[in-house]
């Protein structure tokens, strides 16, 4: 930074130098008077530092190229380390023990015939465990739409809003939130708030509006047709009421 500063100094005043020594001297030689010897020295000065600055710049110019060019060159010549090539994958052969249980052979008895025994290394993996599959764990799909809403067990993902949701109990916890509803027995209603739906058979009410829609087999289909939804199956009371409260929200 110093050393910065430093160049910039001697370029200004190399510049006033000569800008004061050029003016001085060609102001007089223009007028027809005396060329002023210390206007005369400050040109030649400021010249000379002026010629300097420029050789220096060369220099340090051509240092830099130079510079650049030999790393470029080392980092050719660098050959890229060789791959360990991978060790051959050699199993043992099977171990054989051969015993043989020979007796002395009589003129009238036939020669035994000798019995062999095998042993091998036999390695037994356990199969891996497939997870078991799930009731109630799916997709909600909107018709039309696509899927809206990821069950999976006691949790849903709202997918419009990448909200969590966990049924713990009787309460539906939004992650990062807390409660947000509360199942009693087959109604659902709002944590600290009033009733909103319940289930009866096939059908799903408002609990202050009357039949809202028909929940058949793997269908939710609302009453206006408006609205249809492909639900997963074998879904718990408690997964039902959620999706429905999710699905169609306070009114």
């Amino acid at each position: 930074m110093r050393r910065q500063s430093l160049l910039w100094t001697f370029l200004v005043l190399a510049i006033v130098l000569s800008a004061y020594g050029g003016f001085s001297v060609f102001s007089n030689i223009g007028g027809g008077k005396t060329v002023p010897v210390l206007g005369l020295v400050f040109l030649v000065v400021g010249a000379l530092m002026l010629l300097t600055l420029l050789v220096l710049f060369l220099i340090s110019l051509f240092q830099k190229k130079k510079g650049l060019a030999q790393q470029e060159i080392a980092e050719a010549v660098k050959e890229p380390k060789p791959e360990e090539e991978p060790k051959p994958d050699i199993k043992e052969e099977p171990k054989v023990e051969i015993k043989e249980d020979l007796k002395p052979v009589k003129p009238s008895e036939p020669a035994p015939t000798p019995s062999y025994t095998y042993e091998k290394d036999v390695t037994y993996r356990p199969s891996t465990p497939r997870r078991p599959r799930h009731e109630g764990s799916g997709y909600v799909r909107k018709s039309g739409y696509g899927p809206v809403l990821r069950v999976e067990e006691e949790q849903i993902l709202d997918m419009r809003t990448n909200t969590y949701y966990r049924i713990e109990g009787r309460i539906v916890n939004q992650s990062g939130s807390g409660p947000v509803y509360e199942i009693s027995g087959n109604s659902i209603k709002l944590a600290f708030g009033g009733y909103l739906y319940e289930v009866s058979g096939g059908s799903i009410s408002k609990t202050y509006g009357g039949h809202f829609a028909s929940y058949s087999g793997r269908v939710i289909q609302t009453a206006d047709l408006s609205e249809r939804y492909e639900v997963p199956s074998s879904l718990s009371k408690g997964q039902l009421l959620t999706i429905v409260a999710l699905l169609f929200g306070s009114y």
